[in-house]
């Protein structure tokens, strides 16, 4: 069965960033960010709400931030709940994340330090793990850790 959507909106909802000024910048030491995803989605009429926030939060790094996209997808008729899950999880999430990548590689070169570039994420693998036994599983997806060269 082909789903076919078009996308209505995507935008941008939150962004923080703040630079730790007791951080100390080592000439040419890799550093190291732990970061999460979170994805919310809820479903009125047609249109399917998604929202991706993307953030990290440790005091043991040069800087922090949180971002956060809106992506509205209408769809000619709305799959079964299971489906509309996952197509908010893997497809959704996927087209809004460039947009994720783009934010906080701007935010970080605008602070007048090295670019930070996420990975690519899969998201299939995301929802898989989401889905196994909640004992198995946290709500939020701490995802690998990106590093940066510092070059000052």
């Amino acid at each position: 069965m082909e789903l076919k959507f078009r996308i209505e909106v995507i935008r941008l909802i939150e962004a923080h960033f703040a630079l730790n000024r007791q951080y100390k910048w080592v000439k040419d030491e890799m550093i190291e960010f732990q970061q999460s995803i979170e994805i919310e989605h809820k479903s009125t009429d047609n249109i399917l709400d998604v929202v991706v926030r993307f953030y990290s939060d440790s005091e043991k790094q040069p800087f922090r931030f949180s971002v956060a996209w809106e992506g509205a997808f209408v769809f000619e008729k709305m799959p079964a709940k299971e489906l509309m899950e996952r197509i908010a999880h893997i497809n959704c999430a996927a087209i809004i994340f460039p947009y994720i990548r783009e934010s906080i590689a701007d935010l970080t070169r605008r602070s007048s330090i090295v670019p930070l570039n996420l990975q690519p994420i899969n998201f299939v693998a995301l929802y898989e793990e989401k889905q196994k036994p909640a004992s198995q599983s946290a709500t939020r997806k701490t995802v690998k850790k990106n590093k940066i060269k510092n070059d000052l």
